[in-house]
């Protein structure tokens, strides 16, 4: 199983370095979006980072149920989901949108706190969703530019969520036009289910331009950034379902101290540590010390399973554990979990 191997991906620092310089191009024309830059790349740097499977390969989007949407919590208030995204079928165009292939994901994702507001005024969600919730921004690399970027606006999911299969008549302007654009491109069917996420924008000066490219529509460049962070906003979705369920647990990968070393004499951006997803064994965590704390080789990771809610309890059916270079590693079957309050 070497290729399952985890192994670091060290998007965030490369992404920090790429951002930094961007910050310093925009500074002159676009001072707001610089503004955002720097409290963006800061929150990059403070975030907790994980690493995850290929396209996020967690739950396959199609058996997305309340029961998912009943789980979603940060496990922290700032982190970093971090993905690459190699895929057969890339999308060159959605309807009237195009495209650019992305092959390294990172969704920023946070909790409406002060100090994370990147913009005056992005926290006045909480006026129509006091219960809360998560704000997820795509940050991504394509082979095209080679450089890693911030999407023009990410979108905000409410904690307190159902998921629903609304008719496409009825959806929101924006919704609907991003909807009908999956829809034609077979990347959704027309009656998948659905959950109510609001999108935002971060950069102004960018966001006033692209909505000027598609004549002062409004709803054309929200679906745009709809679109845009369709990707992340379901990594979000289904990593806190899966961690926020009693039988997962987080392994941690510390940073390589003496390749930091060299990269900061560099003046380089140091990589960090990262979190890998695990599941628990109770019966070989009582019998071995650091099983499921801060360890340099997770004993196994997660994959593609899916959620069966029961009476009491939630299951996690069929997930395959990937070996991380251990000989601990297997695949394991139908486990019985209660949810974390």
């Amino acid at each position: 199983m070497k290729n399952d191997q985890v192994q670091t991906l060290n998007y965030s620092a490369h992404a920090i370095e790429d951002l930094r310089e961007f910050e310093r191009v925009v500074r002159g024309m676009a001072p707001e979006s610089a503004r955002v830059l720097r409290r963006l790349i800061d929150m990059l740097q403070h975030s907790v980072k994980f690493i995850l499977p290929n396209c996020c390969n967690l739950i396959n989007p199609d058996d997305l149920r309340q029961a998912h949407l009943d789980l979603v919590r940060l496990p922290f208030p700032c982190v970093a989901f971090e993905a690459p995204w190699d895929k057969e079928d890339g999308i060159e165009q959605l309807g009237e949108f195009e495209q650019t292939p992305a092959t390294k994901r990172i969704a920023l994702c946070w909790e409406a706190r002060p100090e994370y507001e990147l913009l005056p005024g992005l926290n006045d969600i909480l006026h129509a969703f006091p219960e809360g919730g998560a704000f997820v921004l795509p940050i991504y690399w394509g082979p095209e530019f080679k450089k890693w970027t911030v999407a023009l606006g990410g979108m905000f999911i409410p904690y307190e969520n159902t998921a629903h299969e609304r008719p496409m008549d009825e959806s929101l302007p924006a919704s609907r036009i991003a909807n009908m654009a999956t829809v034609e491109a077979g990347l959704a069917r027309p009656k998948a289910k659905q959950f109510r996420a609001e999108p935002f924008y971060v950069l102004p000066e960018f966001y006033e331009k692209t909505l000027a490219s598609y004549g002062g529509d409004k709803e054309k460049t929200y679906a745009q950034i709809i679109l845009d962070s369709r990707d992340e906003a379901l990594m979000l979705v289904q990593v806190c379902s899966v961690i926020n369920c009693a039988n997962v647990t987080t392994a941690e990968i510390g940073a390589p101290v003496a390749l930091n070393k060299k990269r900061t004499e560099k003046g380089r951006q140091p990589f960090f540590s990262y979190k890998v997803l695990q599941l628990s064994d109770d019966h070989r965590v009582a019998g071995r010390a650091g099983v499921g704390g801060t360890h340099a080789s997770p004993r196994m990771h997660l994959r593609r399973g899916h959620l069966r809610r029961l009476e009491s309890k939630v299951v996690w059916v069929r997930p395959a554990m990937v070996n991380a270079g251990t000989s601990d590693g297997a695949v394991l079957k139908d486990y019985a979990i209660s949810p974390k309050d």
